[in-house]
This record gives structure tokens, C-alpha cells and sequence, in this order.
């Protein structure tokens, strides 16, 4: 079965009043103490929230409430260098049978969605980028159904034999992209709300640059 959920990043580091040490890739946490720690870091900001998987950062924006969503606003307005208002770290998470295929990576943001609205806009037969930060992957169509291969740091132009690692349903992945696709939009018309609450000025704006999507 697929899901596609679509996600932000919640790091530990950026919302929680207290320093917490988070073990490193390199040190093969433990899950469980991963997300023990990850609780406990963003509840010094009263946010309770619980990622898609244990031991990583993402979180399904549909379950983010609006009394935690407030909470992320004013903790990323306070951290805006400049004015400079980022687009959210994360993106979609892409799942077969319970089983996490493609997730976003290093740089990654929610406007990447239109790189997988590329799937249906560019419909060759021949390997694509798909940008879902770094290491990224390719896709390609092949009889009504997408290819994707393994995350990759080389460019399109330097590969020599692109592998296959899984496949979806074309028309499938279709459906769940437009489903968190409206995901997308209505967690941008949340935050343009909550911003007007709030007596921020370009609250609609301010909710595009957040999103990365009109």
C-alpha cells in the first residue's frame, strides 16, 4: 500500500529553551532514546507533537494543532535573519507497506513538492532528478508505473547504470500527491489565519514563503 505524508522538520536544536545533546548518526542511536530526547526537547516550548517515525525529526503537518502551529510561527519569526522568511525544512515522505522508501534529506523544504509534480508534468521515459535535498533520487515512467532508485550525491550526467530499487502505481502516486498537495495548501491558509491573529503584517505572504506554494 502506498502513503505519501507530508511533513516539516522539527528540530530539537530550534524549538526547546534547554540545550539537549541528540546522539549522532555516526553512534547508531537507539531509536526509543532518540525520540525520548526529541520529546523532552520540544515540550520546553509546550509542544506535543510526535513524528512519523521514531528517531527522526518529521512531523505530519495534518497533525500539527493550531496551538502548537502558533508556536513554531513565533519561534521562526523570531529566528527570520533580516526578514528573511524561510521556506520549513521538510517535505514528502513517500511509504510502502509501513516501510519508509524516500524521506527528505539535507536542505530539503515543503516547496520540493513541485519536484514531484514534475513526475506528471515531465512524463519521459528516461531518468529524472527528483530534488528532495541531499542525497537525492531519480525517477522515471515505465508502464504506468514510477521507478525510483537509491539516494544518490552524483548528478544525473555522471551516472553511468541508474538502478531500479522499487516501484509505485502511477495513477496511485497521482491520487496521494494531490491529496497532500491540498495538505499543503491548507496548512498555508492556517498559518496565513493564525498570523492575522497574531497582528503580523503580509500574513498571506508572509504564508507563501512559508509554504513555497500559492
Amino acid at each position: 500500500m502506498l502513503k505519501l505524508i507530508n511533513t516539516i522538520e522539527i528540530s530539537p536544536l530550534k524549538y526547546s529553551k534547554e540545550e539537549y545533546e541528540m546522539p549522532e548518526i555516526s553512534d547508531n542511536p537507539d531509536t526509543e532514546e532518540w525520540h525520548n530526547r526529541w520529546t523532552n526537547a520540544i515540550s520546553t516550548l509546550d509542544l506535543d507533537l510526535d513524528a512519523i517515525k521514531a528517531g527522526e525529526y518529521w512531523v505530519d503537518m495534518e497533525n500539527i494543532s493550531d496551538k502548537n502551529l502558533q508556536i513554531i510561527l513565533e519561534t521562526n519569526l523570531k529566528e527570520a535573519e533580516n526578514d528573511l522568511i524561510r521556506t520549513f525544512d521538510g517535505g514528502i515522505v513517500l511509504i510502502m507497506d509501513n516501510e519508509i522508501k524516500i524521506a527528505p534529506n539535507c536542505c530539503g523544504d515543503i516547496g520540493n513538492i513541485a519536484e514531484w509534480q514534475r513526475i506528471f508534468k515531465k512524463e519521459s521515459l528516461d531518468w529524472s532528478e527528483i530534488w528532495i535535498g541531499h542525497p537525492w533520487v531519480f525517477y522515471k515512467n515505465e508502464d504506468e508505473k514510477i521507478k525510483f532508485s537509491d539516494y544518490s550525491d552524483l548528478n544525473l550526467q555522471d551516472f553511468v547504470d541508474i538502478k531500479p530499487i522499487f516501484e509505485v502505481d502511477k495513477a496511485e502516486l497521482k491520487m496521494e500527491l494531490e491529496k497532500v498537495l491540498q495538505h499543503q495548501i491548507n496548512f498555508k491558509n492556517r498559518i496565513s489565519e493564525i498570523l492575522k491573529k497574531m497582528d503580523i503584517e503580509n500574513a498571506k505572504e508572509i504564508s507563501i514563503l512559508m509554504t513555497g506554494i500559492r
